[in-house]
């Protein structure tokens, strides 16, 4: 049972740690797949907001011509957007007959789709140079406002329900400048980086840090992080259940045990010392000696009477766990009880036991006397038995306001710390190295506590190995009234 019990601890444990480190390795997984989409959702929306943002600035940015006549002409660039020269709309040049003597050539500024017309401007020759450089100018030098861009890339979160904190900045190959917030340092930990469109010679780059991602990131997962810790928990803990069922179960297996052995050798003796007696009778013709039939008789019945008691502490037991007991208060002199009780183990064991009374006077309480000196009787008979030699016993009596006080204290064994909290246990004994050398079935204490707290009253004991035990009993003295 022992060995078994390590197995199942072992693959238990094992069990428990495999799942814990699955549920670990797979929140991690899911950590770094919300991390890398938040990513690639940062820098979508970052390159859509700066888009919106230079394609407003390209719209402010419209070259104005002039006809031969004075009349101004315009050319909008608002699909001037690209990394290179490569990449701006088609402005093509060609002759063309005008009425004028001078000569001239048309300007193409639309794209290449078909589906958008031609539009033309008439200039002269020598102004073309002039045009061409002030595009090329004006498109290369479009750098967007930070708090325009921030306000639109605000708006843009915002739409796709990402509320969390962010500063811009600026870098390219010297380092970070114009920062909406945090230090140089902190971009380093960008989570949105994007090259400025256009002619870029110096790598410009928008810059979007957010400062707080691991908290934003772990409040969209609280409920994945939830789950996983109530199955955690449920896991752990029905295993820590179970083994305390185990552990319990084999506990009990081992009083039950221990029980049985012992409650066979109690009932044994009585049997077999009244089974002597009436063989002896027989044998040495007692029945004709009066004296030595009547010694005799009184052996059986003090045995007969010894194993009718442990068969009552079974039953009384019994009918505690089946029904609440029915208790019969009457008004009576503690003090004289607990002196009465005493005189009874004197009369048995006058040779090894030494009562010393400390009471100042009577002490009436009102509750179940036969019940009230079982427990009595079951506190000396603890004091006897766990006493090596000569038993020597204490005994105190006192009224404290509405409670009754006593107590019975021993030089004996005494018990551990530990032992304490079980000696009140239904079938617990006291391990004294002998299984035989005390006899009971461990019922006696368990008995006691019962009987105490079904009237209302307290059980304590105070104990040292080697030093001895006292037990304190607290009993409302107006019990059932």
């Amino acid at each position: 049972m022992k060995r078994n019990l390590r197995y199942i601890i072992l693959v238990m444990s094992i069990g428990l740690a495999g799942i814990i480190l699955f549920q670990a390795w797979w929140i991690s997984n899911s950590y770094d797949l919300h991390i890398r989409t938040f990513r690639a959702e940062a820098g979508s929306l970052l390159e859509k907001a700066l888009s919106q943002d230079l394609e407003a600035a390209t719209l402010d940015q419209i070259l104005r011509l002039r006809d031969s006549a004075g009349a101004p002409i315009t050319i909008e660039t608002e699909r001037i957007l690209g990394d290179s020269l490569s990449n701006l709309p088609d402005l093509s040049l060609r002759s063309d007959a005008t009425p004028s003597s001078s000569e001239k050539y048309a300007i193409r500024t639309g794209d290449s789709r078909e589906d958008q017309p031609e539009r033309f401007v008439y200039i002269d020759k020598e102004d073309v140079n002039q045009i061409l450089s002030s595009v090329v100018v004006n498109l290369a030098n479009l750098h967007p406002d930070l708090g325009d861009l921030e306000k639109k890339y605000r708006q843009l979160l915002d739409e796709e329900s990402i509320r969390t904190p962010f500063f811009l900045a600026y870098a390219n190959e010297q380092g970070v400048y114009d920062l909406t917030g945090g230090s140089p340092g902190d971009f380093a930990r960008a989570q949105a980086i994007h090259k400025l469109p256009g002619v870029n010679p110096d790598g410009e780059q928008v810059m979007a840090w957010f400062p707080e991602t691991r908290s934003y990131i772990l409040r969209g997962m609280w409920t994945t992080l939830l789950a996983s810790i109530l199955l955690v928990l449920v896991i752990a803990g029905s295993s820590v259940y179970m083994l305390a069922s185990l552990v319990r179960q084999k506990k009990l297996s081992e009083i039950k045990n221990d029980f049985i052995n012992n409650m066979t050798h109690e009932l044994k003796t009585p049997i077999s010392t009244v089974s002597a007696a009436m063989e002896a009778m027989v044998s040495f013709n007692a029945i004709d000696d009066r004296e030595k039939s009547l010694r005799y008789i009184e052996l059986s019945k003090r045995e007969l009477a010894r194993l009718s008691g442990m068969v009552e502490n079974v039953l009384y037991l019994s009918t505690f766990e089946k029904e609440k007991l029915d208790l019969n208060p009457e008004t009576f002199n503690l003090s004289s009880l607990l002196e009465e009780t005493a005189n009874q183990f004197l009369v048995q064991n006058h040779h090894r036991i030494q009562f010393d009374f400390n009471i100042p006077g009577p002490v009436y309480i009102h509750a179940d006397k036969f019940h009230i000196q079982n427990v009595i009787s079951n506190l000396y008979d603890n004091a006897i038995k766990y006493s090596q030699e000569e038993a020597r016993i204490e005994v105190s009596c006192e009224r404290n306001n509405e409670l009754a006080l006593f107590s019975v204290k021993d030089y004996g064994l005494g018990i551990s710390r530990e032992q304490q909290n079980q000696i009140f246990e239904k079938f617990y004994r006291v391990p004294t190295g002998d299984l035989h050398s005390v006899k009971g079935f461990g019922l006696g204490l368990s008995y006691v506590k019962q009987i105490v707290e079904a009237h209302g009253g307290t059980v304590g004991v105070k104990s040292q190995p080697g030093i001895g035990s006292e037990f304190t009993i607290a009993l409302p003295v107006r019990f059932g009234i």
